[in-house]
């Protein structure tokens, strides 16, 4: 070891200089070496995952994945153009009902008199009502627009048509 310090010492700077290059080139290219052996096994390991070794590859599945997701958003249009659709024509269906009985003369039992109004979401609809009497029966149909009667109402037609105007 004194012999490599003496000889060491001995060198003159620019001999000194060379030797540190040539040991930095020597750290370099083990420094490359290790960084191509990992490359080496990085690009192995890549051709496995897209060559793969069951029925389907990576490339295969990837481009399967993209023409299902595709068609999953074709038809997710499709559902959204007919739901569309079925909320316009959902306006005009029936979906707000109301329901009240009475009694409309005093001298009769029961509460066997009723009112009953169907309307749809915009308003419109019927309003039925029955008027029970010990000697005969009554039923009036009346047509709602926009939550009004085109008729004039008793106030228990007007308690059941608020009522259901209230239902949303």
């Amino acid at each position: 070891m004194v012999d490599v310090t003496l000889y060491f010492n001995s060198l003159s700077f620019q001999e000194k200089l060379v030797f540190f290059i040539l040991l930095f080139q020597l750290l370099c290219l083990v420094f490359l070496a290790f960084n191509g052996i990992m490359l080496k096994k990085l690009l192995n390991r890549y051709r496995n995952l897209l060559s793969g070794n069951g029925p389907h590859n990576l490339e295969d599945l990837l481009l399967d994945l993209g023409e299902r997701l595709k068609r999953v958003e074709a038809e997710l249009k499709t559902v959204e153009e007919r739901i569309g659709k079925m909320e316009d024509e959902a306006i005009n269906y029936l979906q707000r009902w109301a329901l009240h009985r009475y009694q409309a003369f005093a001298n009769t039992g029961g509460d066997q008199s009723f009112s009953f109004v169907l309307l749809d979401k915009k308003g419109d609809g019927i309003l039925v009502s029955s008027i029970y009497g010990r000697d005969e029966s009554r039923t009036y149909a009346k047509s709602i627009k926009g939550g009004k009667a085109n008729y004039p109402l008793s106030d228990e037609e007007h308690e059941v048509l608020a009522s259901a105007i209230q239902k949303k």
